[in-house]
């Protein structure tokens, strides 16, 4: 063993330029590695916070396989009833949560009997809507937004 230690060593010693240029590439491959992954990493976290950003509420609750098909806007995976009130109450009783507003998406046709387009549709509840929203904009003007993320939810 230390005999192929010396032996490497004496060899590195031997080419210097072939051993500098090789050490050379190695450590910028590796550093531009490092910069694609990280690149990557905060294009990732950038884009999952344009799309928790975009609505008003950082809290969303779905039903289990709704997330991997929300491109479908599939109807089959809608929260029942008692599961939004159960829902509700649960988060009525977190004292950190200022307000809830539900919100129902869905997929439909519109059509002008010569052409037709597909559209999402957004149905609300127009007062606990303006409560989540009067609350966000209490919670930005007072700075509380910056300190507490989780001060509104929506499902």
């Amino acid at each position: 063993m230390i005999a192929t230690l010396k032996l490497s060593a004496r060899n590195l010693m031997r080419y210097r330029r072939r051993t500098l240029l090789t050490a050379g590439l190695i450590t910028i491959g590796v550093v531009a590695m490092l910069l694609f992954v990280s690149a990557a990493g905060s294009f990732k976290n950038l884009m999952i916070g344009q799309i928790t950003d975009s609505m008003l509420g950082h809290l969303q609750v779905h039903r289990r396989g709704y997330v991997a098909s929300v491109d479908n806007l599939p109807l089959n995976l809608n929260i029942g009833a008692k599961l939004v009130e159960r829902v509700r109450a649960e988060l009525a009783t977190e004292p950190a949560i200022a307000a809830i507003s539900v919100r129902l998406k869905l997929g439909a046709m519109f059509s002008n009997y010569s052409e037709t387009t597909s559209i999402r549709l957004n149905g609300i509840d127009p007062a606990a809507e303006d409560a989540t929203a009067g609350e966000c904009a209490r919670a930005s003007a007072t700075g509380r937004a910056t300190d507490r993320w989780w001060h509104r939810a929506s499902c």
